[in-house]
């Protein structure tokens, strides 16, 4: 029999993944949300948006007596109802679960922040960046951040289509319609801030490198 090298033996670790426990579970999902509040706050405060359900959110916040986190659990919940059966129990409580969190979280966030001014192109790379992180962080623990990124789960799962692109593709018809919604300037760091947040997802989100599974 031919004995396996230690760099081997190493590869095929690597090949079968690494199950997260609970409590990485609870942690990751919690520090994603988090991440996740805290830069649609940033985008909020510079009259901004960004994509995904977060990014429709945010667009009709400006318009409507409603917070964005109000309007994000509001637009999030047909889609969980629709996609239940495809993506299973499991993966959907977890997403309620986070969805909940995101929209409490917001308004923590904004009663414990006070940002008084804030540059439309920090807030758009910040904000987008910071999101994208927390929606990383999220996703990496088998739950999604809102009705894009179950859809998006979907069809990467049946289509093998790279998640990060199916999110990017939502996200560009979201920015043009905020062209249109806030204004060629808003629209303009809109963009920079989806552009931002994809970049994130689409660079780190690889199930051919990373293999952990929750």
């Amino acid at each position: 029999m031919t004995q396996l090298q230690p760099r081997e033996m190493d590869e095929i670790a690597d090949m079968r993944g690494v199950p997260h426990t609970m409590v990485e579970d609870v942690y990751g999902i919690f520090i994603g949300c988090l991440l996740v509040a805290l830069g649609l706050y940033l985008l909020r405060m510079a009259g901004l948006t960004t994509g995904g359900v977060a990014g429709i959110a945010l667009m009709i916040s400006y318009f409507a007596p409603l917070s964005a986190g109000q309007l994000f659990a509001i637009i999030n919940l047909p889609i969980f109802l629709l996609f239940w059966r495809m993506l299973g129990t499991a993966y959907i409580l977890r997403t309620v679960v986070a969805t909940i969190a995101i929209m409490t979280l917001v308004q923590v966030v904004a009663g414990q922040m006070a940002v008084s001014a804030i540059a439309r192109p920090m807030a758009s790379l910040v904000g987008g960046t910071v999101t994208g992180m927390g929606v990383l962080a999220v996703t990496r623990h088998a739950t999604g951040v809102g009705g894009s990124a179950v859809i998006a789960r979907w069809l990467s799962r049946r289509k093998n289509w790279n998640f990060g692109a199916i999110c990017m593709s939502f996200d560009a018809v979201i920015v043009t319609v905020a062209f249109v919604v806030l204004g060629a300037d808003r629209g303009i760091w809109s963009l920079v801030a989806a552009l931002a947040m994809n970049a994130v997802v689409f660079v780190w989100h690889r199930p051919d490198r990373y293999l952990a599974e929750s």
